[in-house]
């Protein structure tokens, strides 16, 4: 029988990506055959609404999807997530550029976040320059997104006296430099490399601002972007930390200790740590899920997001994170000399793990955020509820 749901479809092709993992892992970038699998299965367009031709995938299951991809190559799901911020932004565009920039199913999308470009304004056109970072998945992608400053006469344009005008432009892949700078550890496959642009003319049809109003009328057109790439960076945080566990319970089961000692599998120590991480996992697994479904629920009977609202889910998608990193470390350090071979998923996935934690999404920072509204203040990161 066909799989047909995008979870489904995610379970099958973890025997593929797993085919693939060294390849994946030595050229810095996902082959072509896990590429192709993706958009067969249209992976790269559930964060896409129906109104743009895309799978409009609940946001719960959008990241089991991810969580289910990062159980068999954190790099793959790291893409597709990353993949899914341009979709999320289509809500602030046009239809006309919308069509022009989302109506082939068989492409992919990357994007950057980082205000480390300049856009200078010129009429209803832009002049852009500029050089972004860990930009994933940009091997594969025919559009990409970029952060800028807006500019006029080289002076910084500003929305209000502090803040800075900022959109994010919609330029085809081939506009672009590509710097070959990812060499890493963790993520390695994700070929994050950084861009550069010189002088390339930009519309204003094709940038957005996250200040904008959405065209889109649906809970997905809704929800607040940066809250929902949180999640769904934690959701991946739970694929890693679960196939560890998985994969140190199975090590355990042949691991033979070369002292008098009990074998691991029969130490009293290893039993308590796995206890307790496979708690620790599945209710940080469980906060986060029932956390969103809480927001999603009000989306869908019509209510508008406050920030005692959102506050929750930013804490429970910051605490998976790190909950998830910290038992990965002890899942590491538990599996002894095993880990610290290649061939291992332990050792991969302690390498993914942190490196997915240095994210800004999910960083301690929007915990503050959070507890300022616990207490009944405002929050000040003008993204906490966007």
């Amino acid at each position: 029988m066909t799989s047909t749901s995008p979870i489904s479809k995610a379970k099958d092709l973890q025997s593929l990506i797993l085919e693939y993992r060294d390849e994946t892992e030595a050229s810095r970038q996902l082959p072509q055959a896990i590429v192709q699998a993706l958009i067969d299965a249209q992976l790269h367009r559930i964060a896409l609404p129906k109104e743009a031709d895309g799978l409009e995938l609940l946001p719960l299951e959008a990241f089991k999807v991810y969580e289910t991809l990062a159980k068999a190559e954190a790099s793959v799901a790291w893409i597709m997530w990353n993949n899914s911020l341009p979709c999320y932004l289509a809500r602030f565009l046009s239809s006309e550029v919308r069509d022009e920039i989302f109506d082939d199913p068989s492409i992919l999308y990357a994007s950057s976040t980082r205000p480390s470009g300049t856009a200078e304004k010129d009429g209803d056109s832009y002049s852009l320059n500029g050089r972004w970072s860990m930009v994933s998945g940009c091997m594969h992608a025919t559009w990409v997104a970029v952060m800028c400053k807006v500019t006029e006469g080289g002076e910084p344009n500003m929305i209000r006296p502090g803040v800075p005008n900022m959109r994010l432009f919609y330029l085809p892949r081939n506009k672009f430099e590509r710097l070959d700078t990812w060499h890493v550890g963790g993520l390695r496959g994700s070929g994050s490399h950084d861009l550069i642009l010189k002088d390339e003319a930009a519309s204003h049809a094709r940038s957005v601002s996250f200040m904008d109003r959405p065209k889109f009328t649906t809970s997905l057109g809704k929800v607040p972007v940066s809250l929902s790439m949180s999640a769904g960076s934690a959701a991946i945080c739970l694929g890693i930390a679960s196939v560890s566990l998985d994969t140190l319970v199975e090590l355990s089961k042949t691991k033979v200790s070369p002292d008098p000692g009990p074998d691991l599998k029969d130490r009293p120590g290893y039993q308590a740590t796995v206890a307790q991480l496979s708690s620790a996992i599945e209710n940080a697994r469980n906060n986060l899920y029932s956390s969103y479904e809480i927001i999603w629920q009000k989306l869908e009977a019509g209510n508008r997001l406050r920030a005692a609202d959102v506050a929750p889910v930013w804490t429970a998608s910051v605490n998976a994170a790190l909950s998830c990193r910290s038992a990965v470390t002890d899942i590491y350090a538990a599996a002894g000399a095993t880990a610290l071979y290649t061939n291992s998923p332990i050792e991969r996935a302690h390498r993914d793990i942190h490196a997915v934690c240095q994210h800004v999404v999910i960083q301690p920072f929007w915990l503050e955020e959070a507890a300022r509204v616990f207490e009944g203040l405002k929050p000040t990161h003008p993204l906490f509820l966007i």
